[in-house]
């Protein structure tokens, strides 16, 4: 049997391979300084500058997923905060509406406005209770802060309503501490005020003072609170003033209120026609 040697040419690099490798284990078991110790420093420092880096990009992210959570949250409790508070009004308003109806001298019928536009010159409103609920022609709708308007369509189940905010609207009313009379109504280049006409100069008023309706025309029963005086300034040409009134009722969340069943008596309203009729 032959034998063949391998020539030292051909295991060059496999013998250079194990050097190196013996090179490095003896250098790792016997140097833990100098050279090698600076090599390790510079490895582990290397390592580090792109650590941080991407470490930053981990938390960025982390934080973004933590901020949109919490923004989704933030959210919800708003609503939920709006929706509470929206409930405390509503139920503040039922309160208030509900004493108005145990307190009043008039039998009061509750409704809800369903549809409401004032923001125009002929506003309306419309109401939830008509002729089978006993709502008639001219009957006061009110709430807890004071007059609404007057029902002036009623239907079988739903009722239009003519607000203190319309063109069309009078009422005869009395001045707080005073028996002055004035007629109140809403001109349209004054939004968000009445006025009241016709009241002496002489007689003496004040921001603040509560006006209120009056009783004598047979429109409203007395009493009823409209708003407070704004200013008053005297009418031109005229020895009367014209006095400026903020409504006490807030119609820009008005959603509650109740219809006076109460109607004019009918003795009375005849012999207003007959005296009407002596004049024509």
């Amino acid at each position: 049997m032959r034998i063949t040697f391998t020539k030292l040419g051909d295991i060059k690099d496999q013998l250079l391979t194990v050097g190196f490798l013996i090179i490095a284990l003896i250098m790792m078991s016997a140097r833990q300084d100098g050279a090698f110790q600076n090599v390790r420093k510079a490895s582990i420092t290397l390592i580090s500058l792109v650590e941080t880096p991407l470490s930053n990009v981990r938390v960025y992210r982390s934080a973004l997923r933590t901020n949109a959570a919490l923004e989704q949250n933030t959210i919800r409790l708003q609503d939920e905060v709006s929706r509470l508070r929206s409930l405390r009004e509503e139920n503040n308003a039922l309160r208030e509406l509900l004493n108005l109806k145990e307190s009043s001298d008039y039998t009061l019928h509750p409704v809800r406005v369903v549809t409401k536009n004032i923001t125009g010159i002929n506003n309306n409103l419309a109401v939830n209770a008509g002729s089978r609920h006993g709502v008639a022609i001219g009957m006061p709708v009110v709430n807890h802060e004071g007059l609404i308007g007057s029902v002036v369509t009623p239907g079988n189940s739903y009722s239009q309503v003519l607000p203190l905010f319309n063109r069309q609207f009078r009422a005869s009313v009395r001045i707080e501490g005073s028996r002055a009379l004035g007629i109140l109504s809403w001109e349209a280049d004054h939004p968000g005020e009445l006025t009241v006409r016709f009241v002496p100069q002489t007689i003496g008023v004040e921001p603040g003072m509560m006006v209120s309706t009056s009783g004598m025309s047979n429109q409203f029963p007395a009493g009823i609170p409209i708003g407070e005086i704004i200013r008053s300034e005297p009418e031109t040409g005229r020895e009367t003033q014209i006095i400026y009134v903020r409504p006490f009722v807030n119609f820009s969340t008005l959603a509650e209120a109740h219809v006076m069943l109460w109607q004019v008596e009918t003795e009375i309203k005849e012999l207003e026609l007959e005296m009407e009729s002596l004049f024509r």
